[in-house]
């Protein structure tokens, strides 16, 4: 899959590709379809998360993993 981004569309990109035996699949950009995630998860944690700063990857899974708790059974 690519999302028909000029570095995807240049003949050299498809040639190799096709040389490696790939098989593009086009889709719409910004389709709701695709990740609804992005559309009802990531605004609520950041909400949540903005402004803080975190020293670690560990930190922010922590964090996320807080805030994912917190919501009731039917956020999911």
């Amino acid at each position: 899959m690519y999302d028909n981004a000029p570095a995807h569309r240049e003949i050299g990109t498809q040639k190799k590709l096709s040389y490696v035996g790939l098989q593009c699949f086009d889709h719409p950009p910004y389709s709701q379809d695709l990740a609804p995630s992005d559309y009802h998860l990531f605004p609520g944690m950041k909400k949540r998360l903005i402004g803080r700063h975190f020293s670690s990857n560990v930190e922010v899974i922590a964090a996320a993993d807080t805030w994912l708790d917190g919501q009731t059974s039917d956020f999911f």
